[in-house]
């Protein structure tokens, strides 16, 4: 599994969105821009994946989305659904 949070893995993302989104550059700023940050949840980036690629938290990238009146589900904010809802997928038994 590749460390996401490492500077190679980071310009390696960067790279990443902007060849997938077709941009001349990537724009650390980008996520505040509803037409790139729609753009780049409809091509299948997460938001831990943009939270790193544009070096905020998660939470930065969850107000773009309310901000922008776009469609993401949000984490709840504490409990046990919280933890649930950040465990692995393997880690809470169900239906396959």
């Amino acid at each position: 599994m590749t460390d996401r949070t490492a500077p190679a893995a980071t310009k390696q993302l960067r790279r990443e969105i902007a060849s997938t989104l077709r941009l001349d550059a990537f724009d650390a700023e980008a996520y505040h821009d509803r037409p790139y940050l729609r753009a780049a949840l409809e091509a299948g980036f997460d938001v831990a994946e943009l939270a790193t690629a544009h070096d905020v938290s998660k939470k930065s990238i969850y107000r773009a989305i309310d901000r922008h009146d776009l469609t993401r589900e949000q984490p709840p904010r504490n409990g046990t659904a919280r933890w649930l809802w950040n465990a692995p997928l393997d880690a809470v038994p169900g239906d396959d």
